[in-house]
C-alpha cells in the first residue's frame, strides 16, 4: 500500500512480534537507501551548481572574443577561452569517475599491480606540464612494492594526487611521486612544496567540491573541482586502503600517502 517515495520505517508495535526480526530488517534497508538517495541528490544538485560556474564563464569569455578588436587583444581572449574549456573538461571528467566508483558498481579488476611501474608511468604522463611550469616532478622507488588491485583505478587515483600537485605547486618548485614499502605495507606517496594543507582542514578537503582556502596559490589553475581528493578516498575505500596527509618533510608543503594491505 506504500508509494515507492514512502521510506519512513514500519512502525513495530503494529505488527505481531514474530515479525520484528523481519521488519527491522526492512527498516534497516530503507534507512540506509534514504541515505544514498539524499547523497545522491546532493550530488546532483552540487555538480549542477558546480558546472553552472564554468559555463557561465565561458559564455563571458565568448562575448569578450567576439568583442576585441585586435590580434593581441583576440589572442588573449582566445587563450582564456581554452582555458576556461580546459577546466570545465577536467570537471565533467572528474564527475564520471566519480560516478564509477559508486559502491554499487561493478567489483574491482584485482591482479598484481607493480605500484613502481606505476609511478613510472604517472610521472612520464605529466612531465610536459611539469616542465612547463618549471616544477621538478620525479618518480622515486624503492624496490618493486606489489599490491593486488585495480590497476585502471589505481592510475586513477595516482593521476588525481599528480594533478593536484601540481595545481597547487608554485613555479621552480618540486614534487617527488615515490612507490615504497612502509612497514611491510606497499605505500603510494606524492610530496610536493606547495603551501600544504593546515591540520584542521584535512579532514574536510576529501569531501566534494570542497576548497581549501590554503590551497591554489601555485597551480596554473587557482581554483581546482574540488573532486580529486573525493576521488582518491573513493578508490582507496574500495581497496581497503589507508589515507594520510602531513606536512612534507622540512615543514613546507604536503605528502600524501596511500598505504595498502600487506600482502
Amino acid at each position: 500500500a506504500r508509494s515507492v517515495e514512502a521510506l519512513h520505517p514500519i512502525t513495530l508495535s503494529a505488527h505481531p512480534s514474530e515479525l520484528h526480526l523481519l521488519i527491522g530488517a526492512i527498516n534497516d534497508l530503507m534507512s540506509r537507501l534514504g541515505g544514498a538517495l539524499s547523497l545522491q541528490r546532493l550530488f546532483l544538485a552540487d555538480a549542477a551548481h558546480e558546472l553552472r560556474t564554468p559555463i557561465t564563464a565561458l559564455r563571458l569569455q565568448l562575448q569578450l572574443l567576439e568583442r576585441t578588436g585586435d590580434d593581441v587583444q583576440r589572442q588573449a581572449a582566445m587563450d582564456h577561452l581554452r582555458a576556461g574549456i580546459e577546466r570545465a573538461q577536467h570537471l565533467v571528467e572528474q564527475l564520471l569517475q566519480l560516478s564509477r566508483l559508486a559502491p554499487e558498481t561493478p567489483a574491482l579488476h584485482r591482479e598484481p599491480v607493480d605500484l613502481a611501474e606505476l609511478v613510472r608511468a604517472a610521472v612520464s604522463r605529466f612531465s610536459a606540464r611539469a616542465d612547463q611550469r618549471k616544477i621538478d616532478l620525479g618518480a622515486v622507488t624503492d624496490g618493486n612494492p606489489v599490491t593486488e588491485a585495480d590497476a585502471q583505478q589505481l592510475t586513477i587515483l595516482l593521476n588525481n594526487l599528480v594533478d593536484n600537485a601540481l595545481r597547487h605547486t608554485p613555479a621552480g618548485g618540486r614534487i617527488d611521486v615515490a612507490a615504497c614499502t612502509d612497514q611491510g605495507h606497499p605505500c603510494l606517496r606524492v610530496t610536493d612544496s606547495g603551501p600544504g594543507i593546515p591540520p584542521a582542514e584535512r579532514q574536510r578537503v576529501f569531501d566534494r567540491f570542497y576548497r581549501s582556502n590554503n590551497h591554489g596559490e601555485g597551480g596554473g589553475a587557482p581554483h581546482g573541482s574540488g573532486l580529486g581528493l573525493a576521488i582518491v578516498r573513493a578508490v582507496a575505500e574500495r581497496h581497503g586502503a589507508h589515507i594520510s596527509l602531513e606536512d612534507a618533510p622540512g615543514g613546507s608543503g604536503l605528502r600524501v600517502s596511500v598505504q595498502f594491505a600487506a600482502g
